[in-house]
């Protein structure tokens, strides 16, 4: 289901690897049925008045749809050499610890995005709660494409598919993250938290994996670690608690995916992400998260969890937080 970002980028002390970036990514609900078709004109700004207009600051109002399926099978380059080879000399190419990084951007576009986006939030998140990594020798291609057209001709050429999103998606089996740059740098953030997670903690269900996307989707840079914003999906989440409509978080927590993305799907990437924010704001989503990944086995659900680190039952930390909630405020 498309969303839209919201992409604020503070790029005057964007400098090395070691750069405090302030990233504020906010999905946007669908706002109806027209809303649902996956196509060009659900966006408008070109890469460069993007990007120009992200490093001024400015608010972009952009739409992106996390993929739910991936193409067939092709074998994708395990080295930069062989990058290089595949992606010709229309491509600038590098290699970032255990991601291969592929796009056609201007250079200096190029350098602030691999050297100041992608290093900074790998290396915040994979410090906080990514610290298994990947196995040795584990590579993840990130191809990245100025404009649709070039995402279009790219994904034919690297992976031999049609494009089954226009703005991007991490495919899980052959370890890649395509984006459509013309959506902006947030695509390839929300993708790149699902790799990270996907290798540290595979058997992550779906309320953690798109709780933490869409937690760090709107986001801060607070030293060399990430702090989610409010954002457009509290109101809807308020309104749904003064309903007494919520899902109660039992249910949430032990919700399969095909639930997950049914026809509450808005409500529960609410409830999903301002739990993960609860647990943060609590200072306990880094050891909830450890602690379930580490336990998977003892309860697939988190609830266990969650519970040994409150020191309370599950429906106290509910109560308690549907009090929180009532407490947050959000301006557009």
């Amino acid at each position: 289901m498309p969303h839209a970002i919201r992409i604020v980028i503070d790029a005057a002390t964007a400098t090395a690897a070691t750069t405090a970036l302030a990233i504020c990514l906010a999905w946007q609900p669908p706002i109806g049925a027209a809303e649902t078709k996956r196509n060009r004109e659900e966006y408008s700004p070109s890469a460069s008045s993007a990007s120009i207009a992200a490093r001024r600051g400015q608010t972009l109002r952009l739409t992106l749809s996390p993929a739910r399926r991936q193409p067939n099978p092709i074998e994708l380059p395990k080295s930069l050499a062989e990058l290089r080879k595949t992606a010709g000399e229309s491509y600038l190419c590098a290699q970032r610890g255990n991601f291969l990084v592929a796009a056609d951007l201007d250079r200096s576009e190029y350098e602030y995005l691999i050297d100041g986006v992608l290093d900074y939030c790998a290396t915040a998140l994979s410090r906080v709660f990514f610290d298994k990594g990947p196995a040795p020798g584990t590579i993840v291609n990130i191809l990245i494409f100025r404009n649709y057209d070039s995402y279009e001709t790219g994904l034919r050429r690297f992976l031999d598919m049609e494009p089954i999103s226009p703005y991007g998606h991490y495919g899980h089996s052959q370890k890649y993250i395509v984006v459509n740059y013309e959506t902006g740098p947030g695509t390839m953030v929300h993708e790149l938290t699902h790799a990270l997670m996907s290798e540290d903690f595979p058997e992550a269900p779906i309320w953690i994996a798109e709780g933490m996307a869409s937690l760090y989707e709107h986001c801060r840079a607070e030293g060399d670690v990430l702090r989610g914003d409010d954002n457009w999906r509290l109101p809807e989440l308020k309104a749904a608690l003064d309903a007494n409509s919520l899902t109660p978080l039992q249910t949430l927590l032990a919700m399969p995916p095909s639930v997950f993305r049914g026809r509450r799907e808005s409500l529960n990437y609410a409830q999903a992400r301002y739990f993960c924010k609860y647990l943060e704001e609590m200072g306990l989503l880094p050891a909830i998260y450890k602690g379930f990944r580490n336990g998977f086995g003892q309860d697939p659900t988190g609830a266990r969890f969650i519970s040994q680190a409150f020191g309370k039952p599950l429906e106290t930390v509910e109560t308690s937080w549907k009090r929180w909630i009532a407490f947050q405020h959000w301006k557009e």
